[in-house]
C-alpha cells in the first residue's frame, strides 16, 4: 500500500465492464485508486480492510462497493490459501448515469451509487446469495455479462443493507508521488503497528519532518496520524477478539498497548463497547447464527 494511493487506470473501450480476479500475492494488491467504481468479492483469506480513512476487517464472502477515486486496498494477514481471492467488477459513473438517462428505472441506483463514494460494505446476509452472480458475471460475456451485473447490483440496491464505511470522500487524487508515499507508510504501520511507532520513525521513512509529514498524512488519509494507529490496533484487537480465546489483557498487549486502562478507553471510543461487550456480543451473533445440531 502507499502514502497516497496510486492511480490505476482500467482503460476498458471495448466493453461496458471490465472483470477480474487474482489471488492474494497478486501485484494488483497495493493502496490505489481508479475513476471507476469497484465491486469487490472477497472469496478467502481474512484480513484488514482500508477503504478512504476506513480500517476494518474482512473475511470469505465480504463483498464491497467503491466509488470513484476512493482509495482501497485489502491486506490478507491469516489463512494465504493459494486460489482465487478476489473477484472484482469495475464500472464507470458514465454508464450508470446512461443507463438512468435512456431507463427511468435505474434512477433507483444513484442513492447507492453516490454513498459508495464514501465506500460500502454490504451484510452477509444480503452477500451471501449472491455470490454465485459474481462467478456468472466471470463466465459470460457480451450482453449476458452487462445482464448478470445489473441482475446483482439490482439485488444490491432492494436490499439496501449496507454499511458506509469512510468519514469523506476522495473526489481529487491526483498526486502519484503523494499515493507511493501513503502505501508506504500504511504497509509500514500494518507491519508494525504491536510496537511503539513514533511520529519521528514513520517520517524518516519519506525523508519528511515530522511536522511536515503530520500534516501530509493528515491531508492524504483525513486522519492525524495517532488516530491511524489507533483505529488500526483496535482493528486488530477485533480480529484477536473474534478468532481466539485469548484473554483481553494479552490481546492488549498483542496489539501494541502498555496499559489495559488505556487499551479500554480508546477500545470504548471507537466501538462503543467494551472489548469484553465486544466477545459477548459477537458470542450471541454465532449462537444466533449458528444452525441447531442435530442430536441423533
Amino acid at each position: 500500500m502507499s502514502l497516497h494511493p496510486e492511480l490505476e487506470l482500467v482503460q476498458e473501450h471495448e466493453h461496458s465492464l471490465r472483470y477480474l480476479s487474482h489471488g492474494a500475492d497478486s501485484p494488483l494488491i497495493r493502496w490505489h485508486y481508479h475513476r471507476e467504481y469497484e465491486l469487490h468479492l472477497i472469496r478467502r483469506t481474512r484480513g484488514k480492510a482500508f477503504v478512504g480513512d476506513y480500517i476494518g476487517m474482512f473475511r470469505p464472502g465480504t463483498v464491497f462497493l467503491c466509488g470513484p477515486n476512493l482509495p482501497h486496498n485489502w491486506i490478507t494477514t491469516h489463512d494465504e490459501s493459494p486460489g482465487i481471492r478476489d473477484e472484482v467488477v469495475n464500472f464507470s459513473d458514465e454508464l450508470m448515469q446512461a443507463l438512468a438517462t435512456t431507463m427511468p428505472e435505474f434512477r433507483a441506483f444513484r442513492p447507492m451509487l453516490d454513498d459508495a463514494r464514501y465506500g460500502l460494505e454490504f451484510s452477509e446476509a444480503t452477500t451471501r446469495p449472491l455470490i454465485p452472480l459474481f462467478e456468472r458475471i466471470g463466465e459470460s460475456r457480451g450482453t449476458n455479462q452487462v445482464l448478470n451485473f445489473l441482475s446483482l447490483m439490482n439485488a444490491l440496491v432492494k436490499a439496501g443493507d449496507y454499511r458506509i464505511l469512510s468519514t469523506r470522500s476522495y473526489e481529487e487524487n491526483t498526486d502519484p508521488m503523494m499515493e507511493d508515499r501513503v502505501n508506504t507508510v500504511v504497509e509500514y504501520l500494518a507491519r508494525n503497528y504491536q510496537r511503539e511507532i513514533t511520529l519521528e520513525e514513520v517520517a524518516g521513512l519519506l525523508h519528511l519532518s515530522p511536522n511536515f509529514f503530520s500534516r501530509y498524512f493528515k491531508k492524504a488519509t483525513g486522519r492525524r496520524f495517532i488516530d491511524f494507529v489507533i483505529r488500526l490496533r483496535i482493528s486488530k484487537a477485533c480480529e484477536r477478539l473474534e478468532l481466539t480465546n485469548d484473554p483481553i489483557t494479552n490481546i492488549c498487549y498483542e496489539v501494541g498497548y502498555a496499559n489495559v486502562a488505556n487499551f479500554n478507553r480508546q477500545f470504548l471510543k471507537i466501538k462503543g463497547m467494551t472489548p469484553r461487550q465486544y466477545r459477548e456480543s459477537l458470542s450471541l451473533r454465532n449462537a444466533r447464527t449458528t444452525p441447531d445440531t442435530d442430536p441423533s
